[in-house]
């Protein structure tokens, strides 16, 4: 039974990234008996006497439709949309929607006039008591939380750069004034780092930096994962027993998308550079031998 506090009951909005940020997600959370989901992902508490026992309504505030707890039956959308789907009353309908939208319309029966550069477009539907839809719309939400631009941010931090390892020709040891080739074995191509509301950062392979460490500093190849004279340095001078320290790295374009739909947030970074890989070339002279 709803407890009046002036003209209607007490309404206190969780975020669900509070619940996030205690580990528990709001599907997980242990759920009191007056709880529902709100549209944005927010769980909303309504205070109830009794810890919302059952009340039959009568004393019910009449705004919210009187007895405890949420308003409609949450359980008969309880298996539409995605797992993840939000799902709230709205008087005696229940409701759910997928956010963002796990599909799309086609972009011309988009509703024009996108509210806010944050808003995504999400189909909802609700459902009267009886189970009739009464809802049933795509439409523009703004979400609560983080910002798309903070969401890239948090998926350019989540990129990870491919291990591999730095090989090298003539295999064992390179000789003077023949070219050395390198490339970076074992390294995968496009990298993904994930956030929330399918915002990603993406990072393709956008060439090798390779340093000979004999001094001549560092110089651009492609991006090689197979033998090849793609990327070849001549050393003019031999090393010594433990070989010149050569290093690369992987340098990446990086992009953001949602959905497959592709953002710009000038103020990101749109490359990522991986840790050098290092490893040591000895470098001989060749022998010449007279045979008479």
């Amino acid at each position: 039974m709803l407890r009046r506090m002036g003209v209607a009951p007490l309404i206190l909005a969780l975020l669900s990234a509070g619940l996030v940020a205690l580990g528990v997600s709001p599907a997980a959370a242990e759920t009191p008996q007056c709880v529902s989901t709100g549209p944005t992902g927010q769980v909303i508490i309504i205070d109830c006497e009794d810890g919302g026992g059952g009340g039959d309504g009568g004393d019910g505030d009449e705004g919210a439709g009187g007895g405890s707890g949420p308003q409609c039956d949450l359980g008969s959308v309880a298996g539409l949309g995605k797992p993840d789907a939000s799902r709230w009353c709205e008087g005696v309908n229940a409701c759910w929607a997928n956010i963002p939208s796990s599909v799309y319309p086609d972009p011309e029966d988009w509703p024009e006039g996108q509210p806010d550069p944050e808003a995504v477009y999400i189909y909802k539907e609700c459902q009267d008591p009886s189970g009739n839809i009464v809802v049933s719309e795509w439409t523009w939400h703004i979400p609560d939380g983080p910002s798309l631009e903070e969401l890239a941010r948090q998926a350019y931090g989540m990129l990870a750069p491919s291990d591999f390892s730095l090989a090298f020709s003539p295999p064992g040891q390179a000789v003077i004034f023949i070219d050395t080739w390198w490339w970076a074995a074992g390294a995968d191509g496009e990298i993904v780092g994930t956030a929330a509301l399918g915002v990603r950062a993406v990072g393709e392979p956008s060439h090798l930096e390779v340093d000979p460490g004999d001094g001549s500093g560092a110089m651009t190849c492609p991006f090689v994962t197979s033998e090849s004279d793609a990327c070849a340095h001549t050393y003019e001078r031999a090393s010594d027993e433990s070989g010149y320290p050569s290093r690369a790295r992987i340098v990446y374009d990086v992009h953001y998308e949602q959905n497959g739909n592709v953002l710009e947030f000038p103020g990101l970074p749109d490359s990522l550079e991986s840790p050098w890989t290092e490893t040591a070339v000895p470098v001989v002279e060749s022998q010449a031998v007279v045979v008479r």
